[in-house]
């Protein structure tokens, strides 16, 4: 049996893994010491055989065998006023800004203190990640202040569509994204007329009457793709009902011409 107790109880505690009632002599066994806020690790004391540093809070060993199939090991801690500053920047600039749920003192946070960070794009970002000491896309996130913490924001710039008029089409981005693109990310804009619309042009940060147009996305982008009612096609209906009558008195005249040839070849009859 493996029992692992913390030196003051309220200085910190211990994960131990894997977790079970009983272990077999090959086991191998990892224990973490987490310090309290205002506490720092000290060291591990007690039956440390195996342990290559017991001044390191995290250490692995092999459990052993062991007459009274008993091992107790002890997680000391102590009490500091150590002090560590978080610095936080985001990336692009202007892409948004990092701010801290309990404001930072001018010292600094106190040892092991769990600090709430929380990321707030600016209009035409979103977030991305969280990158440097601090990693992830959750936000807000916590981070564990053990020394001086550095954590970097990664915004990512959107693409605005939009149509105008509204019911004259619509716009399909490729690749498509929820989450803004990674700068310098080359994104093909398609604009697709609606029944009675025709494609006219591009506006806003796009120009041009192209209905595909690829763009790199450095920076947020508006565009707006206008349409434009398709002009009526009357003269070809009227074009086509005059072929149509032409035809009919062209084939008239064929017929009747016919006739009357038809007439005047016809042979003389001679009387028995």
């Amino acid at each position: 049996m493996l029992t692992v107790v913390s030196s003051p109880t309220s200085g910190g505690t211990v994960a131990v893994s894997p977790v079970a009632t009983k272990y077999l002599a090959t086991a191998v066994i990892t224990l973490t010491a987490m310090p309290a806020v205002q506490h720092v690790f000290v060291g591990w004391t007690g039956e440390t055989d195996g342990i290559a540093d017991p001044s390191q809070p995290v250490v692995a060993f092999v459990m052993g065998d062991n007459p009274d199939n008993n091992r107790t090991i002890t997680a000391n801690f102590a009490e500091s006023n150590l002090r560590y500053t978080v610095t936080a920047s985001s990336e692009p600039n202007g892409g948004g800004l990092v701010d801290f749920l309990i404001a930072q003192p001018s010292g600094g946070y106190l040892v092991n203190e769990n600090v709430s960070v929380y990321a707030v794009a600016q209009t035409g970002y979103v977030f991305s990640r969280w990158t440097g000491d601090l990693r992830g896309t959750d936000n807000p996130r916590t981070i564990l202040v053990s020394e001086n913490k550095s954590i970097i924001a990664i915004f990512n710039p959107t693409v605005s569509i939009y149509c105008s008029p509204t019911e004259g089409g619509s716009v399909t981005l490729e690749p498509e994204s929820s989450s803004g693109y990674a700068t310098g990310t080359e994104v093909t804009v398609t604009a697709k007329a609606a029944k009675g619309y025709q494609f006219d042009s591009w506006e806003g940060d796009l120009s041009g009457s192209k209905k595909s147009i690829t763009v790199a996305v450095n920076a947020p982008l508006t565009i707006t793709a206008r349409f434009e009612v398709q002009p009526s096609r009357w003269w070809v209906w009227v074009i086509l009902g005059l072929a149509g009558l032409f035809g009919a008195v062209i084939l008239v005249r064929l017929v009747h011409a016919r006739m009357n040839k038809g007439v005047l070849d016809e042979p003389e009859r001679l009387d028995d």
